[in-house]
C-alpha cells in the first residue's frame, strides 16, 4: 500500500502526462458528442459511437495506462537511478509489482467510470452490460499489466520507449478496429477475422464490448473461456516479467 501511495503522488506531481495519456479517448469522446449532435439519424450516430467510438476509447485508455504510461515510468527510473536506491531496501520486485498495479488500477477506474458515464449518456446503456464492460476491462488491464515490465526490460533510455511504444499501439488498436469496422461497413460479423488475431488479448475486450452493446448476436467464445485466457495470459507474463525485467543492471551499483 506504501508503494501504491507513493506511485499515486508520483502521478499527481506528473499529471500532464496522465492527462496526455487519455487524450486519445478524450478525443474519441468529443467527437461522438459532436457526431451525436450532428447527425439527423441518431440510430446511424448511436451505431457509429457504440461500435467505434466506446470500444476503441476502453481498449486506447487500456493501451495507455496499462503499457505506455507504467513503461515510460519504469525506463525513467531506470535513467535516473531510482531502482539503484530501492535495490539497497528490503523491498522485493514482487511487492512493487503489486503496489503499482493497485495504483494504476485506482487511475484506471477513475477514468474508465468518467468514460462509461459519458458514453451513457449520449447513447443510453444497459446497467448490466455497463457492469460487464467495467468487469472485463478491469480484468484486461491486470492481465496487460505485467507486459511493461517485459518491455521495459528491453528499453534502457525513456527516448527510446517514445519511438517504439507509437507503432506497437497503433498495431496493437488497428488490428482490432479495423477489420471490425471494414466488417461492420459491409454487413459481415467482424468475428470472421478473430482468428487471425488470436495473438492479441484486446480481441477479447472488443469483442465483449460489441456483444453488450448489441453490436453482435453472441461473442466469438463464451465468456468462462475468455476468463480463462485472460487469466493464463497474466499468469503467463507475470513469470516473464519476474524474469526478465532487472532493478539494476549487473555492471551497476548503487
Amino acid at each position: 500500500m506504501n508503494i501504491a501511495r507513493f506511485y499515486l503522488l508520483e502521478q499527481w506531481r506528473n499529471k500532464w502526462t496522465v492527462i496526455g495519456n487519455i487524450m486519445a479517448p478524450m478525443i474519441f469522446l468529443v467527437f461522438a458528442l459532436v457526431l451525436r449532435n450532428t447527425i439527423e439519424n441518431k440510430e446511424t450516430a448511436d451505431l457509429i459511437i457504440k461500435s467505434q467510438f466506446m470500444p476503441f476509447s476502453i481498449l486506447i485508455l487500456i493501451f495507455s495506462l496499462a503499457l505506455s504510461l507504467n513503461v515510460l515510468l519504469l525506463s525513467e527510473k531506470k535513467e535516473d537511478g531510482t531502482f539503484l536506491l530501492l535495490k539497497r531496501t528490503d523491498l522485493k520486485l514482487n511487492n512493487y509489482f503489486m503496489g503499482v498495479a493497485v495504483g494504476i488500477f485506482i487511475i484506471f477506474n477513475i477514468f474508465l467510470v468518467f468514460f462509461m458515464a459519458c458514453y451513457d449518456l449520449l447513447v443510453g446503456i444497459d446497467l448490466n452490460s455497463l457492469i460487464m464492460i467495467w468487469a472485463f476491462s478491469n480484468v484486461t488491464l491486470l492481465c496487460l499489466y505485467p507486459a511493461s515490465y517485459v518491455l521495459a526490460s528491453f528499453f534502457k533510455k525513456s527516448k527510446k520507449v517514445v519511438a517504439f511504444l507509437t507503432p506497437i499501439t497503433l498495431l496493437l488498436m488497428f488490428s482490432i478496429t479495423m477489420p471490425s469496422m471494414l466488417a461492420m461497413t459491409q454487413g459481415q460479423n467482424p468475428q470472421m477475422y478473430y482468428k487471425f488475431l488470436f495473438w492479441n488479448p484486446m480481441m477479447i475486450m472488443n469483442d465483449i464490448t460489441l456483444f453488450e452493446l448489441d453490436m453482435i448476436g453472441s461473442t466469438w467464445l463464451p465468456t468462462y473461456q475468455y476468463l480463462l485466457i485472460l487469466v493464463g495470459l497474466c499468469a503467463v507474463l507475470w513469470f516473464a516479467a519476474l524474469k526478465t525485467f532487472k532493478i539494476a543492471d549487473a555492471n551497476e551499483r548503487a
